[in-house]
């Protein structure tokens, strides 16, 4: 859909990324971008400057919390298309996977209203073995409803966590260097994901900064290698 957009100059093409703190626009790390900036550098970069990206992503909100301020938050912006990443919060507070797809699902169905195209948008894996018990399996489920739903709804996924789980599996010491704690990712991590949502949104590969390479290159490779097998 982007590359369509980029023949369109003669009008204007809002995306909204909406989420939780794994998207939100913050100083978390370190003065370095999240993965919505480096998508929104991408997009203006590939697309045009006819292409904006708005943050709408507010740490430590559930799917109940997206609902109650869609209208409020997205509508207004009149957006063509919105990034939903959602699930964390809601595994941790031990909503039952039905109703957390039950909502995703009311999400999209509004966001469709709006004649905008809702892209469904799975985590980055956490560090399992900091978290509590019980955990993974209700984040995994979450993840697996965003990916059924998908297929129901005929929405557009990213699936990050097909990409990041692998390398959590094969190298989880290795794997904490993507991270700033259990459930967030630092500016690494913040990179590889703006990468596969770039490449889920048919976009090139995000050009690396010299001062990134040296610690980011070799992660992302072996990252790449681990998920091919």
């Amino acid at each position: 859909m982007l590359t369509q957009w980029k023949m369109r100059t003669d009008r204007s093409y809002r995306i909204c990324a909406f989420g939780s703190s794994n998207t939100e626009l913050s100083l978390a790390n370190n003065g370095r971008h999240n993965w919505v900036d480096w998508l929104y550098i991408q997009v203006r970069q590939e697309i045009g400057s006819h292409v904006t990206i708005t943050n709408m992503g507010i740490g430590g909100e559930t799917t109940v919390n997206l609902l109650d301020r869609i209208e409020r938050d997205v509508e207004p912006l009149q957006p063509s298309m919105v990034i939903v990443t959602i699930g964390g919060n809601d595994a941790n507070t031990g909503m039952p996977t039905s109703q957390y797809a039950d909502r995703v699902k009311e999400i999209c169905t509004i966001i469709r209203g709006y004649q905008a195209v809702p892209v469904l948008q799975t985590y980055y894996c956490p560090v399992y073995h900091q978290g509590d018990p019980g955990f993974e399996a209700r984040f995994e489920a979450n993840m697996q409803a965003k990916r059924d739903l998908s297929k129901e709804m005929d929405i557009a996924l990213i699936d990050q966590y097909a990409f990041f789980e692998p390398f959590y599996r094969a190298h989880p010491r290795e794997y904490e260097l993507l991270m700033r704690d259990m459930l967030h990712l630092n500016h690494l991590g913040n990179l590889v994901m703006a990468q596969r949502a770039a490449s889920g949104l048919g976009l090139p590969e995000i050009p690396v900064p010299a001062d990134l390479q040296a610690e980011y290159v070799p992660l992302y490779d072996k990252m790449c290698a681990t998920a091919s097998r």
